[in-house]
């Protein structure tokens, strides 16, 4: 009997040790809210992101992206870490992204667009490790992360991952902003899009719609929510107007959330951030 177990202990002992090494579980419990930052999503020193992850997230936990502005030309993704934080303490994962800026490109709008997408691509395959839902996403951004955002919602979307989008006083008409304000043409607008729209010509026209949210949305255009200051000097209120009405005409969900007596951002009055914050909540959740 003696000799029986001392042998069936010797072959259990020498298939457990042929058994390979087990993969660490994930861990138990509520998981920790945390931020990650600068995780590089590209080959280019630009191409970075911040992941913000919330307390007690579950595979269910849904995905914001938010894209800063600055003119295609210049700004960071630190701008809006009020906003990767407000949303993460309300639930959501949250990708703040940075993206190349230079002008100097053949083509600077697809080459931002691109980056969108390689950061949305990237941020999904990390819903496993990271633990959010990698099937969905939603899609925000300020001034010129307003326009990429919508853009990209616009015009990238037939996965129809993006569940719905919104633009804080981003542009929408590139076409008519270039009419009424002709300082952010020269600076900014031109050696963006690479091409004068003045004198002007059928192929720069084109460019210039071609690049706009307002002559990219379709039926299929996801939900869509603005928000803007009603004297909001640099994008005005009409851009973010006149594209709700776009949508309404196209029966695409929209809502515009207008700002009195507030100019180009409201980020040191808490009220409205909160306000903001509260709305693409509801927004997002709304439009699942």
């Amino acid at each position: 009997m003696m000799r029986s177990l001392v042998a069936v202990s010797l072959l259990l002992s020498f298939f457990t040790a042929c058994q390979p090494d087990p993969i660490d579980p994930p861990p138990s419990g509520p998981l920790r809210d945390t931020t990650i930052n600068n995780i590089s999503y590209g080959s280019n020193a630009s191409q970075k992101l911040d992941l913000g992850l919330p307390g007690g997230r579950t595979s269910n936990t849904s995905l914001v992206v938010v894209v800063h502005g600055g003119g295609w030309a210049t700004g960071d993704k630190n701008e809006l870490t009020w906003l990767l934080n407000g949303l993460k303490q309300r639930g959501f994962a949250v990708a703040n992204i940075n993206y190349r800026l230079t002008l100097n490109t053949p083509d600077n709008y697809k080459m931002q667009v691109d980056d969108l997408d390689s950061a949305v691509q990237y941020t999904l395959r990390l819903a496993s490790v990271h633990t959010f839902n990698g099937q969905k996403l939603y899609i925000v951004g300020h001034s010129a992360g307003g326009h990429l955002s919508l853009a990209y919602a616009y015009t990238r979307n037939s996965s129809g991952k993006v569940r719905a989008a919104g633009s804080l006083a981003g542009p929408t008409d590139l076409f008519a902003m270039s009419y009424y304000n002709f300082n952010i043409y020269n600076i900014i607008l031109q050696p963006f899009l690479g091409v004068p729209l003045f004198p002007a010509s059928a192929a720069a026209t084109q460019r210039y719609k071609d690049c706009s949210p307002q002559y990219q949305a379709t039926a299929s255009s996801p939900p869509t929510i603005f928000f803007h200051g009603d004297l909001d000097p640099v994008v005005y209120i009409d851009q973010s107007t006149s594209m709700a009405a776009k949508l309404g005409t196209l029966g695409v969900d929209k809502r515009m959330v207008t700002y009195s007596f507030t100019f180009h951002d409201w980020w040191t009055d808490g009220v409205k951030t909160a306000n903001t914050m509260d709305e693409l909540k509801n927004w997002f959740n709304g439009h699942p």
